[in-house]
């Protein structure tokens, strides 16, 4: 499928597309590559946008179908085997993965995996692992009550704030779409994870974002985590689990700096900063 590239520094992010039908080579440039949490649209993602950045928001469950495990390890394979290639290319550009709630561990997890050169880490609203998650009885409401009232309790959760109308159709559709076995295969695989002894092998640079009203992971999460990565810096921001939606303007005036440092954006006369 033809990529568009974002050059504007005013664009906004890429259209969701599914993991498999990106073509990654054709997105030179600095790329954000930028994933929701387990049973949310990456449609909460369409607000980011960074100055020099192409932001592309990927769809790794791809309902209704879904038709590769949504186990978060085989997510992170998959993405790293779909990226590794574009991360290594010293002449496309950086490669940041940004990643909120569960997405947050697949960046975490990809950024693991051989062979991926990453310039950066955006993570929140999550942890190292899930001994403290707000929500202990998710996975049985998702096997023996998973109907709309209880989708719509799950989403209404994951906002400090009620989202945007037409995003919060989105959100409901997409989720009622979503098959609860691969949901449960995300919610389980997060729930066997412990990335405490894993963490401290990634060196490269980590803006940990966390909103501070979340409900579902504590703001002791976000803590620990940035305790854990060595190059990890942590902000709190007035936000629920989904702060790029509940205070987007907040949460990208913390995202540019950081990406700037690690890939400063052009001048006015088109060349690098020396």
């Amino acid at each position: 499928m033809p990529q568009p590239r974002a050059t504007d520094a005013d664009s906004p992010a890429l259209p969701p597309a599914p993991l498999h039908a990106i073509d990654w080579a054709a997105l030179r440039g600095p790329l954000l590559v930028a994933l929701p949490g387990a049973g949310c649209t990456p449609a909460v993602l369409g607000g980011l946008r960074a100055p020099g950045w192409t932001v592309q928001p990927v769809d790794w469950a791809e309902p209704p179908l879904c038709p590769h495990s949504c186990d978060p390890r085989q997510v992170a394979r998959r993405l790293a085997d779909s990226l590794r290639q574009r991360a290594q290319d010293g002449h496309a550009g950086p490669v940041v993965l940004l990643g909120y709630s569960v997405g947050g561990v697949l960046a975490m997890l990809t950024a693991l995996q051989p062979g991926l050169p990453v310039a950066g880490l955006v993570v929140g609203n999550t942890g190292a692992h899930s001994a403290r998650h707000g929500d202990p009885a998710f996975a049985q409401r998702v096997r023996e009550a998973w109907a709309p009232p209880a989708q719509h309790d799950f989403l209404r959760a994951c906002f400090a704030q009620m989202p945007p109308s037409a995003l919060w159709r989105q959100l409901c559709d997409y989720l009622a779409s979503l098959p609860p076995s691969a949901l449960l295969q995300s919610i389980e695989g997060l729930r066997a994870l412990d990335l405490r002894p894993d963490l401290p092998s990634l060196h490269c640079p980590v803006l940990v974002l966390h909103g501070e009203q979340d409900r579902r992971r504590g703001v002791a999460d976000a803590i620990e985590l940035a305790a854990c990565l060595p190059m990890a810096r942590l902000q709190l921001l007035p936000g629920g689990h989904t702060p790029m939606v509940d205070c987007l303007p907040r949460y990208l005036r913390a995202l540019h700096p950081f990406l700037a440092g690690l890939h400063p954006p052009r001048t006015d006369a088109g060349a690098r900063p020396a």
